[in-house]
């Protein structure tokens, strides 16, 4: 625990301020006088507090997210032990849809909730919506150049359609232009600046759509715009790359040609597209005003200046685009991660997740994600095994913090090889046991993972809860749970006090159906072999329930308070017109109660009780051991 002197505001004494971490959110803060300012010798008060905080998983709207991602995540896991480690690149991709999807359907719940609230917590809403298209934004960028890396690096084409997912103008405008009832079209505002977004987003189809709009398509300059919009080359999984990039200059050549020829002049827009297509950079420049972020830009510009570019290349030219956009120093988080995924530095990015957010949700999974795809592999194999370990065991410990959550906790803790096992043994101690359910879960969930000292732990909870509300019968059902011998005992002596006080057992049910569990402690044996006695009596099985009886005591396996009980239960047997000891029996009874008559150490009551019985005890013995003797002498004439 860290201390910190803390002054008053009138200079006078400090106080000392301890802080300890507790159990996931939460903080223990200890306020303590400065002992250097109080009298020798006397102790000053302690004051203790505990501190907890939320995160946003905790809130109702985010618990789709957190229950729906377990599953994903243990589906990653059952295809890490199937493959031995080796996943096909295929089956991560829909690792990895399937976590985006999740993310995006939280995300349309927060802006369906936006519209229906209040305007503060509709201001709420839309915050934390903007937070998960912007996870999703860097989910998406990640799993392109690390997780679907395709042969020989090309990214271009997935580049495109990450561009054109999250960033939608263009369609907007599209229907704002569609949807004006005008013999021009492109006399609308969004016209050429939409069908210049289409062209730069390589969507040449949306983009001939929209320019066979114009009044003028019929004419020669936009009859041969719509032409070099169909025939641009695109990368395919049947094209070499050196067929692609043939295909690329020969149609950037034609595009050239065109320009030069100067059919587009008349029409300053449509020849302003032509030398975008051309890659000239004076005019892709001049895009970047138009941009909202310097990694749009990036790809525009690659698109038409270097389509084969890739993935492990991308860092230079993202620098580029960063200095063109104001440099470093005007970066967000979310520039900075973005960077680093396209750098492929992952410690970084995960780095700057962590610093940003309120929780390990994101960088845990998406760790977890990147290192079974091998995204790891540059860096050091233990550091980065480490770090997703970290990462799991927080967000794990951040989920077994809430009342309702913690059982998704185990689940991660489960694939966690080095610490998972001594954590989760820790967190599993901490759960607070509210009822008899939650504790039998803590108990199911620790059997499972043989975690015998939290099983004995909770039996002992739960028992000592069940005892201090007198309910003797249920406190030994924990303990018989837990299989603790000690435990066991002192509840079973607990029992024999009940009985020894009312003359019952509180829980005859639980003693009837005791099976195997009579052998956890000597006690319990004794008990439930008492407990026996006790139905045959009842049966009217005399001689059985006798032979039992006296080996309880012979045995000494009863506790030896409890033999005053025993003896008084023998004076029915005793006084039987059935001899039911034999001589030697009668003998060893009348040796157990002078043992019990010389025994300094007897509690109280059992010395009250036996002076009043021992006389009739005695004359019980000397009775049946007289009976006994004739019987005995009679059988061995009878067998002379």
């Amino acid at each position: 625990m860290a201390t910190v002197l803390v002054s008053d505001r009138n200079g006078g004494g400090g106080s000392r301020l301890g802080v300890g971490w507790g159990v996931g959110n939460a903080l223990v803060l200890s306020v303590k006088a400065d002992e250097q300012n109080q009298n020798p010798g006397v102790k000053g008060p302690v004051s203790l507090h505990e501190v907890r905080w939320e995160t946003s998983l905790y809130q109702p709207i985010f618990r789709k997210l957190v229950n729906e991602s377990v599953s994903t995540f243990l589906s990653l896991q059952a295809l890490a032990g199937q493959q031995q480690g080796n996943i096909p690149s295929d089956q991560l991709v829909k690792i990895s849809r399937q976590y985006r999807s999740i993310m995006r359907d939280c995300q349309e719940q927060l802006d369906a909730l936006s519209e229906k609230s209040s305007a503060m917590e509709s201001a709420s809403y839309t915050a934390e919506c903007d937070v998960l298209y912007k996870l999703e934004l860097i989910w998406n960028l990640a799993e392109i150049l690390i997780v679907d890396t395709r042969p020989g690096g090309f990214v271009m084409n997935q580049l495109l359609h990450w561009i054109s997912l999250h960033f939608r103008d263009c369609e907007e405008g599209a229907r704002s232009v569609v949807s004006q009832s005008s013999d021009s079209p492109e006399d609308h505002l969004e016209y050429w600046n939409t069908l210049q977004d289409f062209v730069l987003q390589g969507r040449m189809d949306q983009a001939r759509q929209l320019l066979s709009l114009h009044s003028d398509f019929s004419s020669d300059m936009f009859m041969s715009m719509d032409e070099l919009l169909r025939k641009m080359p695109f990368s395919a999984a049947n094209l070499s790359m050196p067929e692609f990039e043939l295909q690329w200059r020969n149609w950037q050549i034609e595009v050239v040609g065109r320009l030069q020829a100067g059919e587009f002049a008349v029409y300053p827009q449509l020849n302003n597209i032509a030398e975008i297509m051309a890659g000239r950079e004076e005019a892709i420049n001049a895009v970047a005003d138009r941009c909202e972020t310097w990694y749009q830009w990036m790809v525009y510009r690659l698109l038409y200046t270097n389509p084969g570019v890739k993935g492990y290349d991308l860092g230079l030219y993202a620098q580029q685009a960063v200095d063109r956009f104001g440099g470093l120093q005007s970066m967000t988080s979310l520039d900075s991660v973005l960077l680093g995924i396209i750098e492929l530095d992952v410690p970084e990015v995960i780095r700057e997740l962590c610093l940003t957010l309120d929780n390990f949700w994101f960088p845990a999974h998406l760790l977890d994600l990147i290192q079974h795809a091998g995204g790891m592999e540059s860096q050091n194999s233990s550091v980065g095994a480490g770090l997703r370990e970290f990462l799991l065991l927080d967000y794990g410990t951040c989920l077994m913090s809430h009342n309702s959550l913690w059982q998704l906790g185990v689940l991660y803790f489960d694939h966690c090889p080095v610490q998972g096992r001594q954590r989760l043994e820790a967190l599993l101690e901490h759960v607070p046991l509210t009822s008899d359910y939650k504790a039998s879960k803590v108990i199911s969930i620790a059997s499972a993972r043989g975690l015998h000292s939290v099983v004995s732990s909770t039996c002992k909870v739960m028992g000592m809860k069940a005892l201090s509300k007198k309910d003797t019968g249920s406190a030994m059902a924990w303990a018989l749970k837990s299989q603790d011998a000690k435990f066991t005992t002192f509840l079973a002596d607990k029992l024999l006090a009940e009985y020894t006080e009312s003359g019952r057992f509180s829980s005859v049910d639980l003693l009837d159906t005791l099976g195997a569990s009579i052998i956890v402690s000597d006690r319990l044996t004794f008990l439930g072999k008492y407990r026996e006695f006790i139905r045959m009596r009842d049966d009217a099985d005399y001689v059985s329930a006798a032979d039992l009886l006296h080996s309880l005591l012979w045995s000494k396996l009863a506790p030896k308070y409890f033999w005053v009980t025993l003896l008084i239960d023998s004076i029915p047997f005793l006084t039987a017109d059935q001899v039911l000891f034999s001589s030697e029996q009668n003998y060893q009874l009348l040796q157990c109660l002078q043992e019990l008559t010389v025994d300094s150490s007897l509690p109280e009551k059992q010395k009250v009780m036996l002076e009043e019985e021992e006389k009739r005890i005695r004359l019980s013995l000397a009775k049946n051991l007289a009976l006994a003797l004739i019987k005995e002498g009679d059988a061995v004439s009878t067998g002379y």
